[in-house]
């Protein structure tokens, strides 16, 4: 049996760490992220992911003061998301000691952008962020806040042949219901995308 590789995600609003259910708004505040990366890394996972969701939504950069304090808790990689814009916000990311990096809005309007990154500094430190929300016709999409309507594979189609290390796949639907991943999502991505693939939305035990 293979590994099983234990991946939490800290999402964080600019106040505190929170809570989604369903990527609802107003997610539950859930404490504090520097306390948190201590007792995961205590715990002995295999990463951490610190993603600040509300980033990009109120054009704000990543706060870099509070995400040095999480690296320097960890003994294990970290990937840090969230307001990404430009090369230069990914520099300063890694210049903190980040191993990765978590693309997502940028990517929507600007796929080019993947590859720029990676061939500045390389595609293992270049993850994507892809949420997947399931409507009512069956029909996956990719979850955004732009107000763009894009269907999922379609999307992963279109950037499956850019140069990036890995993806987070979420499913919307099962996120915090604490129900079990969406296995048919991740077969159906996996088909898709070679790269390796975290999942994330459901996990319950």
């Amino acid at each position: 049996m293979l590994k099983c590789r234990v991946i939490p995600i800290l999402t964080f609003n600019g106040f505190g760490l929170v809570k989604t259910k369903g990527f609802a708004p107003n997610p539950r505040m859930v404490g504090n992220a520097v306390q948190a990366a201590k007792v995961y890394n205590s715990r002995n996972v295999d990463e951490l992911v610190f993603l600040d969701i509300y980033a990009s939504d109120k054009n704000r950069k990543m706060n870099l003061q509070l995400a040095k304090l999480i690296i320097n808790e960890c003994f294990m990689p970290v990937a840090l998301g969230g307001g990404i814009k430009t090369i230069e916000d990914i520099h300063d990311l890694l210049a903190i000691g980040a191993d990765k990096v978590v693309l997502k809005s940028k990517i929507i309007d600007d796929p080019e952008f993947i590859n720029k990154a990676s061939q500045v500094f390389g595609n293992q430190c270049i993850t994507l962020a892809i949420d997947a929300v399931k409507q009512d016709d069956g029909k996956y999409y990719l979850y955004n806040r732009l107000n763009k309507t894009i269907e999922l594979f379609e999307f992963l189609d279109h950037i499956k042949s850019y140069n990036f290390g890995e993806i987070i796949l979420t499913s919307v639907n099962n996120d915090g219901m604490m129900n079990g991943f969406d296995i048919e999502l991740v077969n159906k991505v996996e088909k898709i995308i070679h790269v390796p693939i975290v999942v994330a939305g459901g996990a319950g035990n």
